[in-house]
């Protein structure tokens, strides 16, 4: 008989991110399977700027009063236990006993590694190689511990082999909520649209995205853009014309939105996976998406979009006009092809793999 594991796992502050939602889901989906999963997290608002930078304090205030009755965070439920801890960092006491903990950030990392064995092995779920996210040297040590890796893309399963010499990583991909995002058959846009996600951190690249969709637009002059994201718009940003933003959309309002667009932009300069890329093929978009990474799992050039080089808005313009211009039928196959390519991205087929790697960890 298979063992029910005993988990904890163990996030930073939540928010709207594409990091906290796939580890919700696949939490869930071990729920499903059987085991006792709890999600531990840090439940303190973010800090406010020092007082002395007057323009970011006032932003943090009109950005926390237009989110005021919008979703503020992916964990707002789950049917894993969620277990909010009001202090950062978390704590082994604040842990119950377990089989397994896993971090999921490279901060909760440096929380974990010293918890005694009453807290079960330890584990690390990579989402992105994230020299980004603090103190380079202290994220490159988490990758440098023995913890069993766990990685959500190809990309990352090279790094962790090629610069930190591990070969014992899991691949364990983001999968597809089919019960949301799923497939309906549809024409091209009456009017040509394109989507994305509007992200504030450089790296999502929606400036190299605006500069190509306004290239675009010199050919196809009422081409529309649809776009959501969990900040406001940055009124400083040269947005293209026909712009339609949607802050913080309902989770329900989003498999609409990309179902009302006829390509999906992905022009990160490096992404861990890219969330709304795999649900928007679900969802019969092409997408057009750089060589970023994550993306490249599930974009097969020519076939249900195009993948481009990093930073290259005029590669990003050309395959726009080539996607939103394409004859009824090859659109159509185009659309096709992004459902059938991603099927198999399944979070309990995700799973059922994340099961039998800790399974074999708890066992050691």
């Amino acid at each position: 008989m298979k063992k029910s594991l005993r988990i904890n796992w163990v996030l930073p502050r939540p928010s709207l991110s594409g990091g906290i939602k796939s580890n919700r889901l696949i939490a869930e989906a071990m729920v499903r399977r059987g085991h006792q999963v709890r999600i531990l997290y840090v439940n303190v608002p973010a800090p406010m700027p020092p007082i002395r930078r007057v323009l970011k304090v006032m932003r943090y205030w009109i950005n926390r009063y237009k989110a005021m009755h919008k979703q503020q965070h992916h964990l707002e439920y789950s049917t894993a236990e969620l277990v909010p801890v009001d202090h950062q960092p978390i704590c082994e006491e604040d842990a119950p006993d377990a089989d397994i903990s896993i971090a999921t950030w490279w901060e909760t990392v440096h929380w974990i590694k010293d918890w005694s064995p009453s807290k079960g092995k330890k584990a690390y779920f990579i989402r992105h190689h994230e020299l980004h996210g603090g103190d380079s040297n202290k994220v490159i040590e988490t990758y440098e511990l023995p913890l069993k890796k766990l990685v959500i893309a190809n990309w990352l399963k090279r790094i962790m082999l090629e610069k930190y010499r591990d070969d014992d990583v899991t691949l364990i991909p983001n999968g597809v909520d089919w019960t949301q995002f799923n497939f309906k058959q549809r024409a091209k846009q009456t009017t040509p649209t394109v989507g994305l996600l509007y992200g504030i951190v450089a790296w999502k690249g929606a400036e190299t995205a605006f500069k190509a969709v306004r290239l675009a637009q010199i050919k196809i002059p009422n081409l529309r853009v649809i776009c959501f994201g969990s900040h406001p718009i940055d009124s400083a940003q040269n947005l293209p014309d026909n712009f339609e933003y949607h802050f913080r959309p309902s989770q329900n309002a989003i498999p609409e939105l990309y179902r009302k667009t006829d390509c999906w932009l992905l022009p990160s300069t490096l992404e861990g996976f890219g969330m709304p890329g795999l649900e928007a093929a679900a969802c019969g978009c092409p997408i057009i998406s750089t060589r970023c990474g994550g993306p490249e799992d599930y974009v097969k050039d020519g076939h249900n979009g195009y993948l481009v080089d990093v930073g290259d808005a005029v590669a990003i313009a050309d395959c726009i006009v080539k996607v939103v211009t394409m004859s009824p039928s090859t659109w159509q196959q185009m659309s096709h092809n992004s459902a059938n390519y991603v099927k198999n991205f399944d979070w309990d087929i995700s799973a059922k793999i994340l099961e039998q790697s800790l399974l074999k960890l708890a066992a050691k």
